[in-house]
């Protein structure tokens, strides 16, 4: 898969993606789980300028295929 410019294409209203900021907001970490709407609402400033946190997205991968699961509780 490959990043997507924020400022060319949006996602889909309620699709959940994966986000990217090139500022060092979250630490070590630049990417977390997001919505179209975490784009246009997470700013910064830069200056006096205000500046979208996140740059870039893609789409998250489809869920596993799982063969089993362990019980969650005891039956």
């Amino acid at each position: 898969m490959e990043w997507i410019d924020a400022e060319v294409q949006l996602p889909k209203e309620s699709q959940r993606v994966l986000l990217y900021t090139p500022y060092p907001v979250f630490g070590d970490d630049y990417t977390c789980v997001g919505n179209r709407e975490s784009i246009s609402a997470c700013t910064t400033r830069i200056g006096k300028q205000p500046v979208r946190i996140f740059t870039h997205w893609m789409p998250l991968p489809e869920k596993p295929q799982l063969t089993r699961l362990a019980p969650l509780f005891n039956e």
